[in-house]
């Protein structure tokens, strides 16, 4: 474990008190958008993207690779800054820089906190609503 990681009584108490910085990868291959079904809040049982918190010491860039890398064992080809937004979870609220990131494989190694994972050609009405919006406004399927 990195030694900037908090434990986690001590992560409840902040995300109790404070926005926690993130961020999310709409990560594409070949005009096909990566989706992942979560294992842990927030967003349990949900089909989205990676993404996870930024670390003490390091850049939005660089959490950005860790968090690909971790999530599903992909290497980045470009990595694009999309926009920035706020999430309101029930347990949390995180402020998420998220990013386009293409890559040259759809060969997926699943960690610990998604238990599947597919590839999408277009949206779908069932997608949560901050999930919509980061797809569009990224135009993940209209390029």
């Amino acid at each position: 474990m990195p030694s900037n990681w908090i434990e986690e009584p001590l992560y409840t108490k902040i995300k109790e008190n404070l926005p926690i910085p993130c961020v999310d990868l709409l990560i594409i291959y070949q005009g096909k958008l990566l989706l992942m079904l979560r294992n842990n809040e927030p967003g349990k049982d949900l089909w989205f993207i990676p993404g996870g918190r930024v670390l003490l010491g390091e850049t939005l860039e660089e959490a950005v690779k860790r968090v690909l890398q971790k999530e599903t064992g992909l290497e980045p080809q470009s990595i694009q800054q999309v926009a920035t937004m706020s999430h309101f979870w029930p347990t949390t609220q995180t402020v998420t820089t998220y990013y386009k990131v293409t890559v040259p494989t759809d060969q997926v190694t699943l960690n610990n906190e998604h238990r599947d994972h597919k590839w999408i050609t277009k949206p779908t009405p069932n997608l949560h609503p901050y999930l919509q919006e980061m797809i569009t406004n990224a135009n993940v399927f209209t390029e």
